[in-house]
């Protein structure tokens, strides 16, 4: 029992201690017929299956994240955009919408690596990233533009008819509220030490000067980026119940050998 519990230990660092409790007493039950060296290797993979698709998912999340806020907002206000809205009022709602478009395809890149596509978060970012885009590409025809809506009011309306899907609903939302506080705090931490190193604007020459500010503002995206992930970690974890994880790695050490 004292190595089950030092595996139990372990395998907590990855995920709550109820689950751990529940992998290693699956694996417990198989012990006595393969033995204690099959009984460490499986609590191995376990750990390792449990580890790799965290920091996967953080790097094709945070990349998706750059990519989308810089092409959103190109195709509203960019130099070589074809159609761009009117500038009052519709700018300003239209950079918000980028901005939650952005934050929803950090989320749905994030959860489609966490937790595969079958999962309800997933699905719905999916949903609301596809209508959000549609809307900012595709405003100025009046078919995609309502195609973009009615799909966004539709994924709202359905995710409330069960219960798994409105806390899907709510881990969503609370993301991406903590999205907007993350990227607010990045830009207010990033401009506070440009102007700490050089006071006023900053040019080619400036930048060259003082990387560090480039660095620093990478080192915020970087933490709005963590507080995102984080958040829709422990969301998922204590609303849905990481029912993917778990049945794939029951499923990989209960198959025959």
């Amino acid at each position: 029992m004292h190595s089950a519990s030092i595996a139990e230990w372990i395998v907590a660092r990855f995920t709550s201690e109820k689950r751990a409790a529940s992998i290693v007493g699956d694996l417990l039950e198989l012990k006595p017929q393969k033995g204690s060296f099959w009984f460490w290797l499986s609590a191995s993979q376990i750990v390792i299956a449990l580890v790799w698709r965290r920091p996967l998912a953080f790097i094709a999340a945070f990349y998706a994240g750059a990519w989308a806020f810089g092409g959103f907002q190109m195709a509203i206000v960019g130099v070589h955009a074809q159609h761009r809205p009117p500038q009052y009022p519709w700018v300003p709602v239209f950079m918000v919408l980028s901005a939650t478009a952005t934050f929803l395809l950090f989320l749905l890149v994030y959860a489609a690596i966490r937790y595969g596509f079958r999962d309800q978060v997933t699905q719905f970012a999916f949903a609301l990233t596809a209508s959000a885009a549609t809307v900012i590409y595709y405003w100025w025809q009046p078919t995609a533009l309502i195609a973009g809506i009615v799909l966004s009011v539709v994924s709202v309306v359905v995710s409330m008819f069960s219960s798994e899907r409105r806390r899907a609903a709510l881990v969503l939302l609370v993301v991406v509220v903590v999205g907007f506080g993350g990227g607010l705090l990045a830009l207010y931490l990033g401009s506070a030490y440009q102007h700490f190193v050089i006071p006023g604007l900053m040019g080619d020459r400036e930048f060259r000067e003082h990387p560090s500010v480039e660095w620093v503002g990478l080192c915020c995206l970087l933490l709005a980026s963590w507080m995102m992930t984080t958040t829709c970690s422990r969301m998922h974890n204590w609303l849905m119940g990481n029912r993917f994880e778990k049945n794939s790695l029951v499923f990989k050490m209960q198959r025959p050998r």
